[in-house]
């Protein structure tokens, strides 16, 4: 194999680096995944043997990747060598090796919901169900975040939930349980299998040699990505032969909320000392004016590998800067300019937008509805379709229609020690139609209530007797800022694993509300939206059809355009994010959203965002924005 001919000259000194340890820092769109594959081919044709060749990555979509490029150049060479997820390997390792750590070899793997059902009977065993506490997926999110971080769980306790009534301590001993049940039932959860796989080598060095004996190359993928076990893992792994090949991009690491610790990889070579290290910089991906907005965005950042992007690609168009008046403004703005890139041979499907938050697609969605463009939301669920969103206007759709059986209901549900049966039952009770206006109807609905919900329904009861008394009729944001201040902020924090984003969505839906004069013609309309929503959904083609998506869901993926929407202050850096820890991860979040596009680049900034209480707030640009020279965006 010409390996000379096939790679650049920054792949190729990657790809033929000598034993020890090396770190490869692949910016975006330099051939990261080509550069480690072809890793794997130099090792076969040196004549390793290809089952002493560990390749670790991520996903197993990313490992059967690799793996069929790497049979596709080698050829059966490859057979042998042993590719797979991070919980892949520590399965295989633990179906020989768990007695060392205190379970059968044949223990079983619990899967999410068979966690959340483990966890739910050690809360109601404690009787955990009468008082406010944590659903069995946030305690599963809290839990991994913890293992993750190697970090205290009463310190994230009192993170997750400072404002609340939940009681640590009860957390603390429900999480005891569920450890010790799951020993008992010799089962493990998905994060048990690394927390195990780590103790094996830490406990026991006949397991360790063999592992470390048997790999005599390790290479990791997306290493900026890993948290404290994983690399610790690794650490253990490459430990004989120190053949450690790690591979990512530090300006890419954009998962710190979900424990990773892009350390492990700025720190890498003083864990490693005699690291070479490999810089990635050519892109193939994007045109050298994307790639001058790329580079002038990331640079601000105080603690990274310094490197710039360089273009193969011919010159093409500068990235757009556009300032509409506000949100629905800019989505017109978005159908028109992708309207017109059609027209000039550019598939919808080719077009991606993306948002920090759910919420700023908001007005898009609507807009893109009213002009009759498909188009899918990569979460899978468009935003008034989501739950949490569902669930707060709630109240809007008893106050406008008091027999909305199913608003009454939903409601009722979202109370503790209230099901769907008895919300049914309460509805039912009271006749069907429960005109909530009316003070004695409020008393009637309290005492149809369990003991436990009660409680929960006087804190909200005052809303709906305000209703007419304060003319609420004609504001919906102001009913459901109260809804969200006396209840559903703290609910959300208690049952949702990514409450802090939802409750931005929350926020962001009740300044959106503010363009409607009356709760009748606000539920009108989103009504309309969601009908139009699953008649797209039903009549949807692959083609045609452009996307919305988050940052952090479209990392890894391309397209020939992208927009970019409220690149504004306090929207993007999102504002608590900023105060909790900095704008360095909100800078690699845009860095990620810029280098997605490969033609196109269009970056908005509206100038304005409307208020529940029906004013306007000037919106500045983001820091994002500001720190571009001029020269580098057409205004």
């Amino acid at each position: 194999m010409n390996f000379k001919n096939a790679l650049n000259e920054e792949q190729y000194a990657a790809v033929t680096a000598p034993d020890g340890p090396s770190l490869v820092i692949a910016a975006a769109g330099t051939g990261k995944t080509r550069t480690l594959v072809y890793r794997v081919a130099w090792l076969l044709e040196q004549g390793v043997d290809p089952s002493r060749i560990l390749l670790l990555t991520f996903t197993n979509k990313a490992a059967r990747e690799m793996l069929e490029r790497a049979r596709a150049l080698t050829g059966d060479a490859v057979s042998g060598l042993l590719g797979g997820t991070f919980h892949h390997l520590a399965n295989r390792m633990l179906r020989r090796f768990a007695v060392h750590v205190g379970f059968g070899n044949d223990f079983t793997i619990l899967d999410s919901d068979d966690s959340k059902k483990l966890l739910k009977s050690c809360a109601d065993d404690f009787k955990m169900d009468k008082k406010s506490f944590p659903k069995p997926q946030v305690l599963m999110s809290i839990f991994s975040v913890v293992n993750g971080r190697g970090s205290d769980l009463y310190d994230e306790l009192v993170d997750r939930f400072e404002n609340t009534e939940v009681a640590y301590d009860d957390v603390i001993r429900v999480h005891d349980e569920y450890q010790q049940r799951k020993k008992a039932q010799n089962a493990m959860d998905f994060d048990d299998l690394l927390i195990y796989a780590l103790k094996l080598f830490r406990t026991s060095e006949r397991v360790r040699d063999e592992y470390q004996e048997r790999f005599q190359y390790v290479l990791v993928d997306e290493y900026q990505d890993t948290n404290v076990i994983q690399a610790d893992w690794i650490n253990y792994l490459s430990g004989k032969y120190n053949n450690l090949m790690v591979v990512g991009d530090d300006f890419q690491s954009i998962y710190s909320w979900r424990g990773a610790n892009f350390r492990n990889f700025l720190d890498f070579s003083k864990r490693y000392p005699g690291t070479k290290t490999y810089k990635l910089l050519t892109n193939y991906r994007s045109t050298p004016e994307i790639l001058d907005v790329a580079n002038a965005a990331i640079a601000g950042n105080p603690e990274q590998f310094q490197k710039e992007l360089r273009a193969v690609r011919d010159g093409g168009v500068l990235p757009v800067f556009a300032s509409p008046r506000d949100g629905s403004e800019q989505a017109r703005f978005i159908i028109e300019k992708a309207k017109d890139l059609k027209r000039r041979g550019v598939d919808l499907s080719d077009m991606c937008v993306l948002y920090r938050a759910h919420f700023h697609a908001m007005e898009l969605q609507m807009e893109l509805n009213r002009a009759s463009m498909s188009y899918v939301v990569t979460s899978g669920t468009r935003f008034f379709e989501q739950a949490h969103i569902k669930d707060v206007c709630t109240l809007l759709r008893i106050l406008v229609n008091p027999g909305d059986e199913l608003a009454f209901t939903r409601l009722l549900e979202l109370f503790p020690r209230v099901g769907k049966k008895s919300s049914l039952k309460v509805f039912r009770k009271l006749g069907g139609r429960v005109n909530l206006q009316r003070k004695e109807v409020c008393m009637q609905v309290e005492a149809a209530l369990p003991a436990g919900a009660r409680e929960t329904w006087k804190k909200i009861e005052p809303i709906f007797l305000a209703y007419r008394e304060e003319n609420l009729d004609t504001d919906p944001g102001e009913i459901v800022y109260r809804f969200n201040k006396a209840f559903y902020s703290e609910y959300m924090v208690e049952n949702f694993d990514n409450a802090k984003y939802r409750a931005e969505d929350v926020d962001g839906f009740i300044d959106f509300t503010s363009k409607f004069e009356t709760v009748e013609s606000f539920l009108s309309e989103i009504a309309l939206q969601t009908n139009l929503d699953a008649e797209e959904n039903n009549n949807e083609e692959p083609s045609g059809t452009i996307r919305l998506s988050t940052i952090h869901q479209a990392k890894g993926l391309e397209f020939k355009v992208v927009f970019v929407l409220f690149l504004c202050e306090s929207m993007f850096p999102g504002q608590k994010a900023v105060e909790e820890s900095g704008d360095s991860e909100e800078r690699r979040l845009f860095y990620v959203a810029v280098t997605r596009a490969e033609d196109h680049l269009v970056l908005c900034s509206p100038e304005v965002r409307r208020q529940r209480d029906g004013g306007i707030i000037r919106l500045d640009p983001s820091r994002f924005i500001r720190e571009i020279p001029t020269q580098l965006l057409r205004r």
